[in-house]
């Protein structure tokens, strides 16, 4: 399963099983899935709108350690955006039985 918005825009991809690489054009991130929750939930917090407000009035940007804090991503509001839209269209996928 690959979900992407643009090319040459952030993708993620599922690699194996419970693995998944996370592909931001500049860096690639590998997440197991425990990881890749965790890294949702962070993008979540930091895309919510009172935090969104926040950063347009302030700093514009916002610093996000990934993998375990093996990994620290610098995300501007679009970036953030973005990347909050990818990750929600992978966990909306659904699969029919």
């Amino acid at each position: 399963m690959e979900v992407s918005i643009d090319k040459n825009e952030i993708t993620i991809t599922n690699t194996r099983r419970s693995y998944y690489e996370l592909n931001l054009g500049y860096k690639i991130i590998e997440l197991n899935f425990g990881q890749l929750l965790s890294f949702r939930k962070k993008i979540l917090t930091h895309s919510s709108n009172s935090n969104i407000e926040y950063l347009l009035h302030h700093d514009n940007f916002v610093l996000v350690f990934a993998a375990d804090n093996k990994h620290l991503l610098y995300l501007d509001v679009p970036q953030l955006l973005r990347l909050r839209k990818v990750l929600l269209s992978v966990f909306e996928h659904t699969t029919v039985v």
